[in-house]
């Protein structure tokens, strides 16, 4: 486990982040709170994903009267986007939200920020105070994007300081990997607070996905970050809790669930991967798994059981019949169209960690 920086624990409803505690995937909500029912369809399909904090958009009064309603229905610590309106953030901190996230750009006076802090303060309301290169006040314009973003953000933590509110969770974003770097590691040197990661702007498919994997991930990889979200331009948060799902996983900063892995596929192959691995996901469905397990999947004696051995359960295709393995030990064959029944089994029966 790699060695994460010092900060202060912040206490996000069930959540904790910062200090010792685990890395966080937060997801955000596609559609407006004030459609409320589907605003929490997309919530329980992001927390079944792996989601544990959830950011939702609040640009009007119906926002906020959904927000409320939202807050009634889900144990996901929530937190509340809010620009150009201070007046509506204060009405939101008596919704019953977990954190409310400030962008110094589109927030408005110091002394409504002033009383924002105030009734945070009153309502134990994390303040997330998150600056993207993109709307930055415009005495940053003429600084290299990741001297602006450290500055406006240290010059927004003076007031909060003065007040000895400390309930903080910090962001500096940009859609470049290099002010994105720069930013969180000045922030993560001079400040205290939790660090959100996360890329604006990063795009849609595997490029959003590349690129947000590289800058999440250089960080994390350097002990910075405490909560992180992929913004993929998707049409719901699923796909993008996913990924942060498995940044995590790689890193081994956390094993959630089932990681399956499975060989490219060559000329060698015996049996068909991509289909295999396509019905096993989908006959896994909603299977809850308490302890982390590694599948694999692997289309030919080379690479498995042998180049697979550290998997807790898997399958490789011979010619005419499939091997099932567990820890590189083959424990027996079957026939290839027994294979997906057969490693299910394999993936129910197995227990992870010996009882103790």
């Amino acid at each position: 486990m790699m060695r994460r920086q010092e900060t202060l624990t912040i206490t996000l409803g069930r959540v904790e982040v910062g200090g010792n505690h685990s890395v966080s995937v937060e997801a955000m909500g596609r559609v407006h709170p004030s459609r409320y029912e589907e605003a929490l369809q997309e919530i329980e399909a992001a927390e079944e994903a792996g989601c544990e904090i959830f950011r939702l958009a609040v640009p009007d009064v119906d926002a906020l009267e959904g927000l409320k309603k939202i807050k009634q229905k889900t144990q996901v610590p929530l937190v509340a986007d809010i620009h150009f309106s201070p007046r509506l953030a204060l009405a939101v901190c008596e919704s019953g939200v977990e954190a409310i996230r400030v962008n110094p750009g589109t927030m408005g006076s110091k002394n409504q920020y002033r009383e924002l802090l105030l009734r945070l303060e009153d309502n134990g309301c994390v303040l997330r105070l998150g600056a993207n290169a993109a709307s930055l006040p415009k005495t940053y314009h003429h600084m290299k994007p990741a001297e602006a973003l450290f500055l406006c953000i240290s010059e927004w933590l003076e007031e909060p300081q003065k007040l000895s509110f400390h309930n903080i969770i910090l962001s500096a974003k940009s859609s470049s990997l290099e002010a994105n770097e720069e930013s969180a590691r000045k922030l993560s040197r001079f400040f205290p607070y939790p660090l959100h990661l996360g890329l604006t702007e990063a795009g849609e498919g595997v490029s959003g996905i590349v690129k947000s994997t590289l800058g999440i991930g250089s960080l994390l990889r350097e002990g910075i970050g405490n909560t992180i979200r992929v913004s993929l331009t998707s049409i719901n948060p699923v796909l993008e809790t996913q990924v942060g799902v498995s940044i995590l996983n790689v890193l081994g900063l956390r094993k959630q669930g089932l990681e399956i892995i499975s060989c490219p596929t060559c000329a060698r192959k015996k049996g068909d991967v991509v289909l295999f691995v396509c019905e096993l996901k989908k006959r896994l469905g909603g299977l809850k798994q308490t302890k982390p397990l590694t599948v694999a999947v692997m289309g030919c004696e080379v690479n498995g059981p042998g180049e697979a051995r550290e998997a807790d359960v898997g399958l490789a295709f011979g010619r005419e019949r499939a091997v099932i393995f567990s820890k590189g030990i083959v424990e027996r064959t079957v026939p290839h169209r027994e294979g997906v029944e057969a490693l299910l089994e394999a993936i129910t029966s197995f227990t992870p960690f010996p009882e103790e």
